[in-house]
């Protein structure tokens, strides 16, 4: 399984107001003139619709140093010994749920503010994203004044009010892109807040005056397996 760690801007989202029960409902958009749907851009900044990726971006607007404990599930196909597909008495696939956890290390200033993991669909869809390592409202979603070793010498924050967004209640597909935002809140337990963004990949245009990145890491990965890379 490959993923891979981008940089990017921060763009126009739609708002999961993540606090309410079902994350997904209650859908807002922000103004759409920050949306890069109708008129291009200079680079795509989801995978777009009907890609192989996820990408999951943390976005650090506070005055601290911060990692983000991002985590994805996916159902992956059962093998015997011999590496042969597992089937039940019904002719179906046998899978098992696995989970892949990926740490974002972001700093208060310039463009270290935001860094990125891209997960793949090819073998499978990823079918969970959220934060901490076991996708409950109990672990450390984020670790504050760490030194990118996960956590390391850093305070854990948690974000109980952000629910995990799941594919098969239509939060996301494969194509989007999902941005955890942190910003600083005075009210809450660590002093900093968490919201989660939405981007679609429906919503992306085709056409670009940069290079489409994520096209051209997929023409990348082909390019892999037809030369048996790993």
């Amino acid at each position: 399984m490959r993923n891979i760690v981008l940089m990017a801007g921060l763009l126009g989202v739609a708002l999961f107001t993540a606090a309410m029960p079902g994350c997904g409902s209650g859908l807002t958009l922000f103004n759409p003139e920050f949306i890069n749907t109708t008129t291009g851009g200079a680079n795509p900044v989801t995978p777009g619709p009907g890609a192989a990726f996820v990408f999951v971006r943390g976005v650090n607007e506070t005055t601290q140093t911060l990692e983000f404990v991002v985590t994805i599930e996916r159902q992956v196909l059962d093998r015997d010994d011999n590496g042969n597909f597992v089937f039940d008495d019904f002719g179906q696939p046998l899978t098992t749920p696995k989970r892949e956890t990926r740490t974002l290390l972001t700093f208060a200033n310039g463009p270290a503010r935001e860094l990125g993991v891209l997960f793949s669909c090819r073998e499978s869809p990823v079918t969970h994203v959220g934060l901490g390592a076991n996708l409950l409202p109990g672990d450390t979603a984020i670790f504050v004044g760490g030194q990118g070793a996960i956590g390391q010498m850093g305070s854990g924050i948690q974000a109980p009010n952000l629910n995990t967004l799941l594919l098969s209640a239509g939060n996301f597909n494969c194509g989007d892109t999902i941005i955890y935002r942190a910003f600083t809140q005075t009210n809450v337990s660590g002093g900093i807040g968490v919201e989660a963004f939405l981007l679609p990949g429906s919503e992306q245009p085709s056409v670009f005056s940069g290079p489409n990145t994520f096209v051209n890491f997929a023409e990348f990965l082909q390019a892999q397996d037809s030369a048996g890379g790993p």
